[in-house]
């Protein structure tokens, strides 16, 4: 019988090792700490989406996007021949992004009626069938903040400090902030017009792909990485140069916003977003002064929740690619606090009565609320032990045969490693009061540590 090869994951696609995943729960922690002290409230949306909504939203301006979706008719790939897919639904789609499930939910469920603006944000994992790269991935977990309901440059300029504030935290040394304004739909075809004639006479100096785009998204060849097409952009109209009035005081607005909070930024003229829903203030953040990596980015987008037939509501927001950062703490030697574990207790015991006695333990001390583990494939005590360090656990309670014939346990205090015999009668009280005094002490610390 031929030996059957192991099965390996797909391209695109990463396995998050025990190893790694300390630095994945502090960017989380991390995140999770900057947006929820801004006032920013926590919302899911489905990974599955319906294919409509991307199309619509992400396919304009001449693009076809949908080639770097992952989609499927639920329906032709059932193997349950008596069951039909839902008509109404169409194709469905994992999401590429999460901005617009967000907008897709304000609409479904009326949030309109609440006082406005409304701060939203959620993370969870999105999917693009583009070219694997090196820190880019098929499958990558994002950060999706949006704000909705508010036209004042303020709202831009806090987002952009919220984001530089994530970096600052997450010790990014060589953070860089890029903004620039696209304009609206007022002055947007005047600043299409002009570079669409602008890249018609240069179109023999184009890579191809620009070429598509002269005539329906000449603003999307300002993005293009081709180094054929570089010297082009750099002589092409500045769209800043050519944004109406309003628009230019909305962006001097933010950016005065910006000196005041002490956010460094590079005005980038030729930063532009890929789809046309965006307007006025666009922005990305980088790392490196020759943007080795695009950490994430966003900008305002006045015109998406009507065009998902929703009313007309300004917003804005930005969305980050948390597989990038959790990289760059890993690779850069960037010191992350030791991750506290949730096990307070952890039960030890050796040979067959002691172990009766340890799991019957285990159960009455975690009915106290108090979080408890065992390890019963471990033979000794050392080992045990060693594995109630690993998981930095309070204190250990040592059940050995001695003890299983006496009727006590040993308890160990984990940080100084001394240990006193109780009797198991009166095991469960001691041991909630040492975990109660401990968390309470380590809670005065981190108090203390703050006021420093």
């Amino acid at each position: 019988m031929p030996k059957f090869q192991p099965i390996t994951k797909l391209k695109g696609t990463r396995d998050i090792l025990p190893e790694d995943w300390p630095y994945w729960g502090y960017v989380y922690n991390v995140i999770e700490e900057v947006v929820l002290s801004a006032g920013i409230d926590r919302v899911d949306t489905p990974i599955l989406e319906k294919n409509d909504l991307f199309v619509h939203t992400l396919s304009e301006e001449g693009e076809d996007f949908s080639k770097d979706f992952y989609s499927f008719d639920i329906g032709k790939i059932s193997n349950d021949k008596k069951k039909k897919s839902d008509k109404t639904d169409g194709l469905t789609t994992l999401r590429p992004e999460i901005t617009s499930g967000i907008i897709r939910m304000y609409i479904e469920n009326n949030l309109s009626a609440f006082p406005k603006p409304i701060s939203l944000y959620a993370i969870g994992k999105c999917f693009r069938n583009d070219n694997a790269q090196v820190g880019k991935y098929r499958e990558f977990n994002q950060l999706s903040v949006e704000i909705i309901g508010a036209e004042d440059p303020l709202i831009d300029a806090n987002l952009i400090s919220l984001m530089w504030d994530i970096g600052q935290k997450l010790k990014i040394a060589n953070l860089e902030a890029h903004i620039n304004s696209v304009g609206c739909n007022e002055c947007r075809p005047r600043i299409k017009k002009m570079l669409s004639e602008y890249f018609k006479k240069k179109q023999n100096k184009l890579c191809e792909n620009c070429k598509k785009k002269i005539k329906k998204n000449p603003l999307g060849i300002l993005s293009c990485k081709n180094d054929k097409c570089e010297s082009v952009i750099a002589g092409s109209p500045l769209t800043i140069d050519n944004i109406c009035e309003e628009c230019k005081k909305h962006f001097t607005s933010v950016l005065e916003f910006l000196d005041e909070m002490g956010i460094a930024y590079n005005l980038s003229p030729n930063l532009v977003r890929d789809y046309d829903y965006y307007n006025r203030t666009v922005f990305d953040f980088t790392i490196g002064e020759k943007k080795q990596g695009f950490i994430g980015g966003g900008g305002r987008y006045d015109g998406l929740i009507e065009r998902l037939g929703g009313e007309i509501s300004p917003a804005v927001g930005f969305a980050v690619n948390l597989d990038l950062l959790a990289e760059y703490v890993k690779n850069n030697g960037i010191k992350i606090p030791k991750i506290k574990s949730k096990v307070n207790v952890f039960v030890i015991q050796l040979g067959e009565d002691a172990k009766k006695i340890a799991i019957k333990k285990t159960k009455e001390i975690r009915k106290l609320g108090i979080s408890t583990g065992i390890a019963i494939g471990k033979d000794t005590i050392k080992a045990q032990l060693k594995s109630a360090d690993k998981v930095n656990a309070l204190f250990a309670v040592i059940i050995g045969q001695r003890e299983a014939v006496t009727g006590t346990a040993l308890v160990r205090d984990m940080r100084d490693g001394v240990q006193e015999t109780v009797e198991l009668e009166d095991l469960n009280h001691k041991v909630f009061n040492l975990v109660e005094e401990r968390i309470k002490e380590e809670e005065a610390q981190v108090k203390r540590q703050r006021l420093k």
